[in-house]
C-alpha cells in the first residue's frame, strides 16, 4: 500500500485500472480473496456472519462469504438493505448458495440471531460510501455486531467517513480493518483510528500509474533511514556539528535524550547548550559530547543574553536544535528567535521552542535556511491558529498548508506521523511506531534523531521523515520483547544501532 486517497482519488484509480488493466469484477473478486485468506489462516472455521450492502462493499463481501464456506466455515449472509444493485456485485452474488442469504426487512429476528452468535462479523454494508447518519435498521444491527469478539471491516468500518474520519456513534466497532488497495485518508482521523483496529493492507491488483492524485506517500520504504556511508577516509568532522540547544534545571533528561539520540544516529561532534546549572549535573552523565554553559535565571532555565553565548559557535555549525526541556519564556522566545534569524544551516525547533515563537510565529517568514517543525497536536495548535479537533481531522491538510504558508517542513506527530515537505508538495505519513512512544523523552529522541541527519547532511523532509520512520521502527523492534508500557525513551536510543544495522536488509 503505497497512496493515501480520497473517495474520489479512489474512484478513479479504480476507473483507469478497469480501462487499462483488470476489470471491476476482477479487482472485486481480488479484494474478497484476500480478506478471506487473510482470516483464513488466521482463525479456525467457526460462524461467520457477513454483513453486506447493495454496493460494491457488498460485492466484496459475497466473495468473502464464498471463499470462507470453501474453508471450512459456516457463513451466514445478511442483505442489511436487499440485494445488489451493481453489474459486478450481482455478478458474485450470484455465485453463493442462496440457502444461506437471508434478508434483515424479512427475516429480522433470524438476522440478529445469525450476528449474535456468531464468533466472526465481517461488515461490507457501506466501505467508502458512508456520510451522514446510519438508517436505524442497520444501526442497530451493527450494534449487536459490535459485541462480537472479532470484528472485520472491509475498507472503512460502516458509519465512518472514508474522506473525513467523522463518524455516528452507532458504527461498527472493528478490531480490524482490511484497507483495500490505498490508505483511505480519514482513517488517519485518530477517532476513526480507534475505531478501526488493527490496519491490514492488500493488494488488489491496481497498479500505481492509476493514481493520478493522491493525499500523500504511505509507504514505510520510502522512509528507511539515510545515514552517509562511514568510508576509510572520513573523520568526526564530516559527519557534521550539531548544537543542542536544550535542557533547563527541572528538564535536564530532555536534554540527555535529544543529545544521546543524536550521537547514536551519526552525528560526529554534539555540543549540548543548556544553562550553566544544567551543565554542571550532566558533566558526569554525558561523555561523548561538548558543552556550552548559558546564561541562567535563578530557578534553572536560560537567562539574559543567552544568544550572545551561541553567537560565537553558531556559525561553526552543522545544524541546530532548539527547544527539548528550555522553558516556555520570553528568553527562549529571544533565543529561538536569533537562532531562527541568524543560523545558515538547518535547523529543527521542537517542544519550547515552538511554544515560544506561538505567538510571533511570522517570525519562520524571516528564516531564509532549512527548518523544521516537529509539533504535537496542541502545539500545533498554539503556531497554526487550527483548534486541535480541527487539525486531528485533517492532519494531512493542515501539515502541509501550514508547511507551505512559512516554507517549513512540518512534522505533525501522533499515531501516522505526518510529514510534509517546506512547499507543501510531498507529504508522507509514517507507519512505524506505536502507542510505545506514548511516554516522556520520546519526542526528544526523535528531535535528537533527524538533527544528526541533519547535521550530516541529509535534506530537510528526507531527514524528517526517516527520522520519524527510525523512531517508530526502534519501538516496533522493542515491542517484540517487551510490553509496550514499559518501554522507555532511553530503550529507544539503545535500540537505534540495531535500527541502524538492518537498515541494509530493507533495501
Amino acid at each position: 500500500m503505497k497512496y493515501i486517497v480520497s473517495t474520489a482519488q479512489m474512484k478513479a484509480a479504480e476507473a483507469d485500472c478497469s480501462a487499462r488493466f483488470i476489470s471491476y469484477s476482477e479487482m472485486m473478486y481480488n479484494a474478497g480473496r484476500e480478506v478471506a485468506k487473510s482470516v483464513a489462516a488466521r482463525f479456525k472455521p467457526c460462524l461467520a456472519a457477513v454483513m453486506c450492502g447493495k454496493g460494491n462493499n457488498g460485492g466484496d463481501g459475497y466473495v468473502i462469504a464464498k471463499l470462507l464456506g470453501e474453508h471450512g466455515f459456516k457463513v451466514r449472509v445478511i442483505l442489511v438493505n436487499g440485494e445488489p444493485c451493481t453489474e459486478c456485485a450481482r455478478e458474485h452474488f450470484d455465485k453463493l448458495n442462496s440457502e444461506n442469504v437471508y434478508l434483515l426487512a424479512e427475516e429480522k429476528v433470524c438476522c440478529k440471531s445469525f450476528v449474535q452468535n456468531a464468533q466472526i462479523v465481517v461488515d461490507c454494508v457501506f466501505g467508502t460510501g458512508f456520510h451522514g447518519e446510519l438508517p436505524g435498521h442497520i444501526a442497530e444491527l451493527l450494534t449487536v455486531a459490535n459485541n462480537r469478539p472479532v470484528r472485520v471491516a472491509v475498507d472503512v468500518p460502516s458509519g465512518v467517513n472514508s474522506d473525513t474520519g467523522d463518524y455516528d456513534p452507532r458504527c461498527f466497532r472493528a478490531t480490524e480493518t482490511h484497507v483495500l488497495a490505498a490508505m483511505k485518508k480519514g482513517l488517519l482521523n485518530p477517532a476513526a483510528l480507534e475505531l478501526s483496529g488493527r490496519i491490514i493492507p492488500h493488494d488488489i491488483g491496481i497498479d500505481w500509474s492509476c493514481y493520478k492524485e493522491f493525499e500523500a506517500i504511505f509507504d514505510v520504504e520510502s522512509s528507511r533511514s539515510v545515514l552517509p556511508e562511514r568510508t576509510p577516509g572520513s573523520h568526526k568532522g564530516t559527519f557534521g556539528r550539531l548544537l543542542n540547544v536544550a535542557g533547563s534545571l527541572p528538564c535536564s533528561g530532555a536534554a540527555v535524550m535529544s543529545t544521546r539520540a543524536a550521537l547514536r544516529s551519526g552525528t560526529g561532534l554534539c555540543t549540548l547548550a543548556a544553562p550553566a546549572s544544567t551543565v554542571r549535573g550532566l558533566a558526569g552523565t554525558l561523555v561523548e559530547n561538548t558543552f556550552l554553559p548559558l546564561p541562567e535565571t535563578a530557578d534553572g532555565f536560560v537567562g539574559e543574553n543567552a544568544e550572545s553565548a551561541v553567537a560565537e559557535i553558531l556559525p561553526k555549525m552543522t545544524a541546530v536544535a532548539v527547544g527539548c526541556g528550555l522553558g516556555n519564556s520570553e528568553k527562549t522566545r529571544k533565543l529561538t528567535e536569533y537562532i531562527i534569524k541568524n543560523a545558515q544551516c538547518p535547523i529543527i525547533i521542537d517542544a519550547d521552542g515552538i511554544n515560544s515563537i506561538a505567538a510571533n510565529i511570522n517570525v519562520l517568514k524571516e528564516r531564509t535556511g532549512d527548518t523544521v517543525l516537529t509539533p504535537h497536536p496542541l502545539e500545533f495548535s498554539r503556531i497554526s491558529g487550527l483548534s486541535v479537533a480541527e487539525i486531528q481531522r485533517d492532519r494531512i491538510g493542515a501539515a502541509k498548508r501550514f508547511a507551505a504558508e512559512y516554507g517549513v517542513t512540518v512534522l505533525l506527530k501522533g499515531a501516522y506521523t505526518v510529514v510534509s515537505d517546506s512547499m507543501g508538495d510531498e507529504v508522507c505519513v509514517n507507519t512505524t511506531g506505536s502507542a510505545a512512544l506514548a511516554k516522556g523523552g520520546s519526542g526528544d529522541v526523535l528531535t535528537g534523531i533527524i538533527a544528526a541527519m541533519l547535521a550530516q547532511g541529509i535534506p530537510s523532509y528526507i531527514a524528517a521523515s526517516s527520522g520519524a520512520y527510525c523512531h517508530g521502527y526502534a519501538a516496533d523492534l522493542l515491542c517484540k520483547t517487551m510490553h509496550p508500557a514499559s518501554i522507555l525513551a532511553s530503550d529507544i536510543i539503545n535500540k537505534l544501532p540495531e535500527v541502524y544495522a538492518n537498515d541494509a536488509s530493507l533495501i
